[in-house]
């Protein structure tokens, strides 16, 4: 399906691209400001050209802006590696709760054999098949929803799941969300996330289509609706059904539907990004560091004219 692979890395440019000017502001922020401030506690403001006031509330040297954008990065650092870890223990420990694997029924095994893919059944009555894993991702199936389902659902099921293994969607879909939580500041980034996440489902259900037809994939997805299914984190899971509408509309017209943030969004990214590179302009520029000469040089007045003298030496 057109622009699935598109949405994913716009989430990407627009991820680096902020990451990557916030980096150079806090490296420019710890290499021009810091120094000053620790100069001027020191007494030695002799390190640097001019450094202005060490730590004034307004001005060249102002700490404003550089403990915003400090503050900025350390709130983007937190945030991404808070839902990195969070996301992962809580795969971890829903994918514990379901239990040990069971015996596939002939059924399950003449389909895995079709597809080419591996699954684990687990003895849980709830209706949901997943994709799991980020490395190595596989798909998981309740003992629910194998019930549930006739052999051309469970095909689409499973040739859906086998999309998300094919691309390694768990491990995007991590990224994604850690990104979209990382810039929490930017509304923008949430939008192309779960513009993202959507695109994934869109592609894989368009695979599931072509494999076992459009019908059993539209059935499938309409007998799960609204049955009890767990929270399995980062997974990528065929029974949820945020977007029904956009997938099924997706099957019809082969293409993601067009959709573009609302004007709040907009207006509220614009204006974080002015704020951003108002921080930057505020940064004093790099000063490049003084050389204090080896031994510094005294001037004795001889009348008409000036001579250096070296320490310890005569004037000629």
């Amino acid at each position: 399906m057109k622009g699935v692979a598109r949405s994913f890395w716009a989430v990407v440019a627009v991820v680096l691209a902020v990451e990557a000017f916030i980096a150079v502001l806090a490296i420019q922020s710890v290499d021009s400001d810091l120094p000053c401030w620790v100069s001027g506690l020191q007494g030695k403001l002799y390190l640097r050209t001019n450094c202005g006031s060490p730590v004034a509330l307004v001005g060249f040297q102002s700490w404003i802006p550089v403990l915003g954008v400090l503050l900025v990065c350390a709130a983007t650092i937190v945030a991404g590696l808070a839902t990195l870890i969070s996301q992962y223990i809580r795969t971890r420990l829903a994918l514990r709760r379901l239990g040990a694997p069971i015996a596939p029924s002939p059924v399950l095994l003449h389909i895995q054999s079709q597809l080419g893919i591996d699954v684990q059944l687990c003895a849980d009555d709830r209706v949901f098949c997943c994709c799991a894993g980020l490395l190595f991702p596989k798909v998981v199936l309740s003992r629910g929803m194998l019930e549930l389902l006739d052999a051309s659902q469970l095909t689409a099921v499973l040739a859906h799941e086998a999309a998300h293994v094919r691309h390694r969607d768990p491990a995007r879909a991590l990224a994604v969300r850690c990104a979209s939580n990382a810039l929490f500041y930017l509304p923008l980034t949430r939008y192309l996330s779960q513009k993202a996440l959507v695109a994934s489902e869109l592609g894989a259900d368009a695979v599931a289509a072509t494999v076992a037809g459009q019908p059993a994939l539209v059935r499938a997805l309409l007998d799960v609706l609204g049955r009890v299914r767990p929270g399995l984190g980062t997974v990528t899971e065929m029974a949820s059904l945020d977007a029904l509408d956009s997938r099924i509309e997706a099957l019809h017209t082969r293409a993601l539907p067009r959709t573009r943030p609302r004007v709040v969004i907009q207006v509220t990214s614009l204006l974080v990004l002015a704020g951003l590179i108002l921080l930057g302009a505020w940064l004093p520029p790099r000063i490049p560091r003084m050389v204090q000469p080896a031994h510094p040089v005294i001037h004795v007045d001889h009348g008409a004219s000036v001579v250096p003298v070296a320490p310890g030496g005569t004037s000629p």
